[in-house]
């Protein structure tokens, strides 16, 4: 047992606590006086907007607090090392929310097209494919870039009869580099043939 370092400020307990805690604790009480000892001492005000936000609907209760890059990078680190060490893992943790899985299924109404754009491995092969390029291949700007299928997702899923998510996650062409290019986003609708409003 480790050697009591502190005192509950209720009833005097002897109680141990890591040196960090120590440093950043405004008070130390055990378990049977918190609620006494948070009526006296009260939250702080950045708990109170942490409350505040916790409690508001679709919220992120970590939202607006700043990370270090050094702690996202850390992060950053250990998730790549866990998906590369455990593939079947993360693969299996999808298909347990996809399709029939997921809670807000409605009998596969979702288009097809719209399901694969929605894929984490559309995403994963959009960022690819700007990191590689960084501007536009049309007029050289850096600014809303977006990736560009050169053989449409369409056409891909009429010529590889896809008809699932999963159909096209194994259809290599989809994730291909060779197979896109990085269009600023003007570029990318006159391509398309789509009107560009530049106030959106």
């Amino acid at each position: 047992m480790r050697t009591p370092n502190v005192e509950c400020c209720i009833c005097g307990k002897p109680m141990y606590r890591r040196p960090f805690e120590i440093k950043i604790a405004r008070y130390f009480v055990c378990k049977k006086h918190r609620s006494e000892a948070l009526k006296i001492f009260g939250n702080t005000k950045k708990q109170n907007e942490a409350l505040k936000l916790g409690r508001e609907k679709g919220t992120n209760h970590l939202q607006g607090i700043p990370k270090s890059e050094k702690s996202k990078e850390k992060r950053s680190i250990a998730m790549k090392k866990l998906y590369k060490e455990n593939p079947k893992l993360f693969k299996d943790r999808a298909k347990s929310y996809r399709g029939k899985n997921h809670y807000n299924w409605k009998g596969g109404k979702t288009n097809i097209n719209q399901a694969i754009r929605s894929l984490h491995e559309m995403r994963k092969w959009q960022i690819a494919i700007k990191k590689r390029d960084k501007k536009c291949m049309f007029c050289g700007s850096k600014k809303d870039l977006e990736a560009h299928h050169i053989n449409s997702v369409s056409d891909m899923i009429e010529k590889y009869n896809i008809k699932t998510r999963d159909d096209a996650i194994s259809c290599n062409e989809f994730w291909e580099l060779d197979n896109g290019i990085t269009l600023c986003r003007k570029c990318h609708y006159e391509l398309e043939g789509r009107t560009y409003d530049n106030n959106k």
